[in-house]
């Protein structure tokens, strides 16, 4: 039933952001249709009323999914998302260029620059109007025991920020495009255990964003592990369309 939803919410997204007016940044103008959309054909000859009235409801559902997801994002046009990350968020920031969010970054950092530095540098920033977004991880995933670290002091501060009237989202750490010495023991099989155990210890306070499986074979690197333009332009896009998925959803079912 989810699949379905977010095929819908997709769907709506793709027709909301070619209507305009959106106030895009550089990377949303170039990765607008990158999520795939299935559309189901529906063949309404010799239905029966049950049918049709099946058809219907699913038409209802797709009109009010289609009004939520013009609503949210038309309001993430006044919202500000503050960006914790490691080197992955500083070439992001560079790829998007300027914009009206907040950015705390870092190259090489992770669990204890984070609490030490990255949070506390723009946790005055974090409010009702706030998306918070962590993209940390990839320089501490060869210690899987990190995952309990990271799992309890996020599971802390969000509790904190979702008081406040923040969203607080997670994402996956994004996988390596190649192998290297440069950076031994850090794989792919490693990183899918990393996001398996960080999206089942993160708590409901969390909104778990798995770009991963969607950008998997699809990025460039010259090193393997930090990105080009593009591919930073793609996450950063679909982190945006990840948050407003999950506005919906929620918004859907509390109707």
């Amino acid at each position: 039933m989810k699949k379905r939803i977010y095929s819908i919410i997709s769907f709506a997204l793709l027709l909301v952001l070619c209507a305009g007016p959106v106030y895009r940044t550089k990377a949303e103008e170039i990765q607008v249709q990158q999520i795939p959309v299935t559309e189901d054909v529906i063949v309404t000859d010799n239905l029966n009323a049950a049918d049709t009235t099946d058809v219907n409801a699913e038409a209802d559902a797709q009109a009010v999914l289609a009004q939520q997801v013009a609503a949210v994002t038309a309001e993430q046009q006044s919202r500000q998302i503050v960006f914790i990350g490691d080197s992955r968020t500083v070439g992001m920031k560079g790829a998007v260029g300027k914009d009206n969010n907040v950015w705390s970054a870092k190259v090489g950092m992770g669990l204890t620059w984070m609490k030490s530095t990255g949070v506390p540098a723009v946790e005055s920033d974090i409010n009702a109007n706030t998306d918070v977004v962590i993209l940390m991880g990839v320089n501490d995933v060869r210690s899987l025991s990190y995952t309990k670290k990271y799992i309890s002091y996020l599971n802390e501060k969000a509790a904190v920020w979702t008081a406040l009237g923040a969203n607080v989202y997670y994402v996956s750490v994004n996988p390596m495009v190649f192998e290297t010495s440069s950076y031994p023991g850090i794989t792919n099989e490693l990183i899918e255990n990393w996001n398996a155990r960080m999206q089942q210890g993160l708590s409901s306070d969390i909104s778990y964003i798995d770009t991963y499986s969607q950008v998997l074979g699809q990025l460039s690197s010259k090193d393997g592990i930090h990105y080009n333009n593009k591919s930073y332009k793609l996450i950063y896009s679909l982190i945006n369309q990840g948050i407003i998925n999950d506005k919906v959803l929620k918004e859907y079912y509390s109707i």
